[in-house]
């Protein structure tokens, strides 16, 4: 049996690596005995078909238009840009390989996705190799991506989806016959052996903002959390941007393992991200959200209660989050057969 894990761009999106590597972690714990892992990136299908809009993303004056003005309309102008986009046929290991079943890691039940990689899955499906959703959630569950998932569902017939958060559950688990109603991908990066050790700068604490809307926020904690303060970043390209935000102190890798270094080994995390919060919670640490995003329903999944998130540090009971990995990881095993 060979399956396969269909693993993240990340180089827009570094917490896309941190859902790959917890996915893993799942995969090898679940493969019956003679099975094979074989892991199959998006790249080529998604730099084909975005190479155009990053580089006019990049552009210093685009990108700062984007950040300033056009983040407030977001939720209505995001599918709609994506939707412009030519899909490209493109010859990757992805296509080529043959593989009884892909796994497709994260939140993938969006617009963007199915207009860069909806044909090559219908492709994959041709093949005879069964798809797996798994860990997967909506953007903004707006009409719009609502349709464009529900068309593609029905099209793909998918073997199984797992999902991250109850409102994905609720609105797509009717499209196929092995469904899991579970937890974020990245709850299990505790299990990928990440050391934990001491720092020249214990206690520290991380602030990780994205949102230029959040900038007063960031001042604040800063102003209120003292000296011991790391500051990362999500997004490892274009190099001239690490340039700026090395010469600031900023931390910005292209190496998941520096941050899951640091989410490890951190008291508390404070972010707008919900993929700085969920690593620092799955090692056992702190983490407070300042989000209104429908992606932050992940977290009940894990028992956590929002409303105490998004007002102050909060932490995971360790047993609850094993037990929760475990009836993942077994429903895995029980479809990989």
């Amino acid at each position: 049996m060979k399956v396969g894990l269909f693993t993240s761009v990340f180089f827009n999106n570094i917490g896309n690596a941190f859902i790959d590597l917890g996915t893993e972690v799942q995969i090898k714990a679940a493969l019956p005995k003679g099975a094979e892992i074989i892991k199959v990136s998006q790249c080529a299908n998604f730099a084909a078909s975005l190479g155009r809009m990053f580089a006019i993303k990049e552009n210093p004056i685009v990108y700062w238009f984007w950040i300033r003005i056009m983040q407030k309309f977001v939720n209505q102008l995001h599918d709609k840009t994506y939707k412009a986009v030519s899909t490209l046929d493109v010859l990757s290991p992805a296509k080529i390989a043959k593989i009884d079943y892909l796994v497709i890691p994260g939140c993938v039940l969006t617009v963007p996705f199915f207009v860069i990689f909806g044909k090559f899955l219908e492709e994959k499906k041709k093949q005879g190799c069964k798809l797996i959703f798994w860990g997967a959630s909506g953007n903004y569950y707006t009409t719009e991506e609502q349709d464009c998932t529900r068309e593609w569902l029905n099209k793909l017939k998918p073997y199984a989806i797992s999902f991250r958060d109850s409102v994905a559950y609720n609105h797509y688990h009717t499209y196929a016959d092995k469904v899991f109603n579970g937890i974020d991908n990245v709850f299990f990066v505790n299990r990928i052996g990440v050391p934990k050790t001491e720092t020249t700068l214990d206690p520290y604490v991380i602030l990780n903002f994205d949102l230029p809307k959040n900038k007063n926020i960031k001042k604040q904690l800063a102003d209120n959390l003292g000296n011991n303060i790391i500051y990362t970043d999500h997004k490892p390209y274009p190099y001239s941007q690490i340039s700026k935000l090395a010469k600031r102190n900023i931390i910005c890798s292209d190496y998941p393992l520096d941050y899951l270094f640091l989410y490890n080994n951190v008291k508390e995390t404070y972010s707008d991200r919900v993929h700085a919060c969920i690593p620092t919670l799955s090692f056992g640490n702190k983490a407070r959200i300042y989000s209104d995003s429908p992606r932050i329903a992940l977290f009940e999944n894990v028992g956590i209660d929002l409303e105490a998130l998004k007002s102050k540090p909060v932490s995971l009971d360790p047993q609850q989050l094993y037990d929760l990995q475990e009836k993942q990881i077994s429903f895995l095993r029980n479809i990989l057969v």
